[in-house]
């Protein structure tokens, strides 16, 4: 029994840390760190000018502090945890139009596309396409903040009639074209009206300073029925207890928000969506092995092998993991090929909200 539960969470669970991470990752976040704090340190608003990047609230309470005064604070309104940061009309163009950010993704993406498409890119298409029982033969699924595009890659092979992408980095816009890749810089209020069926944000809710308008946006964008489904980090997970500010999902002057389920009702509830399904899953095992192994010069990784995603399950299972999975859904009713599973039987990792 036990050997064919450890089978089953290895289907789910089947990462190499190095093939997805690189061997030096922990390394390069640190040295990206240190690149943009003199860039955007400007950027760090005093204490008493907290404003809560979800609901607005000006109360906040202090939940971490990384250096430099760059401090994140809990909002007791709607649970998001914010940076107080300011967020100008230039913060595209500083942060993710420039050659620092652009190093970092040839070091982190592209050096790892390849597995990255095979493993995180079809895993994807699983937990949306397959799970929602969206029909693939009809499906328009639109990318936001596609990055290097390997989900919209890997829904071009499965021969869905429409993927497409979006992306703020002109840098990723050129990388996903030089691949026949339908990838733009443009803006989602362009896209058409009540046309999609799966908006896809995969990293990019923590990265928006105005959550609310966004997603109200992509409402609109969606068929009735249609789905928004999220991945975001989980700031209450073991990778920031054992970590603190040295946990990667910590991108400083690049996340503005961190949620919890309150937040996630919060936004769904703010920007017209049915109450959300939230489901936890994350790699604080690896990312904690990653920081030892630099700190350390031991390959601890390696060592536990399988058994580290064994004992991810379980960090998972306790909701302690440090991503979310959230499925956002708007009103009405959507063509499906198949009934779909969210919801039913999987309450084992799909918690409702």
């Amino acid at each position: 029994m036990i050997n064919k539960e450890i089978e089953n969470i290895l289907k789910v669970y089947n990462f190499d840390a190095h093939a997805l991470r690189g061997r030096h990752f922990f390394k390069g976040i640190l040295d990206y760190r240190a690149k943009i704090l003199p860039r955007h340190k400007w950027r760090i608003k005093r204490d008493r000018d907290f404003q809560c990047v979800l609901c607005f609230g000006r109360r906040g309470k202090l939940f971490l502090e990384w250096q430099s005064g760059y401090r994140l604070f809990s909002c007791p309104v709607c649970g998001a945890v914010s940076a107080n940061i300011t967020a100008d009309t230039k913060h595209i163009d500083d942060v993710y139009n420039n050659k620092v950010y652009y190093r970092k993704f040839e070091q982190e993406i592209l050096k790892h596309y390849a597995y990255r498409k095979k493993t995180q890119g079809v895993e994807r298409y699983d937990y949306t396409i397959k799970r929602l029982g969206i029909n693939p033969k009809k499906a328009r699924v639109l990318d936001l903040g596609c990055g290097a595009g390997y989900f919209v890659s890997v829904l071009k092979e499965r021969g869905i009639p429409l993927a497409r992408g979006l992306e703020v980095n002109p840098a990723q816009v050129r990388y996903c074209r030089r691949r026949g890749l339908n990838v733009a810089g443009a803006d989602l209020a362009d896209e058409p009206d009540g046309f999609y069926d799966l908006i896809t944000m995969f990293d990019v809710l923590e990265h928006l300073p105005d959550p609310i308008a966004v997603m109200k946006i992509a409402a609109k964008k969606l068929s009735p029925g249609g789905f928004v489904v999220a991945y975001t980090p989980n700031i209450h997970s073991l990778a920031y207890y054992l970590m603190g500010s040295a946990q990667n999902t910590l991108l400083p002057f690049e996340h503005f928000c961190f949620y919890n389920k309150k937040s996630f009702a919060y936004l769904a509830r703010k920007s017209g969506f049915l109450p959300p399904d939230v489901e936890i899953r994350g790699f604080d095992v690896m990312d904690y092995l990653l920081m030892k192994e630099y700190k350390d010069g031991v390959n601890y990784t390696d060592k536990l092998g399988k058994f580290m995603n064994v004992l991810q399950a379980c960090v998972d299972k306790l909701e302690l993991g440090n991503h979310f999975r959230v499925t956002f859904r708007k009103a009405g009713r959507l063509p499906r090929a198949e009934a779909g599973q969210l919801g039913r039987g999987r309450q084992s990792v799909l918690t409702r909200s």
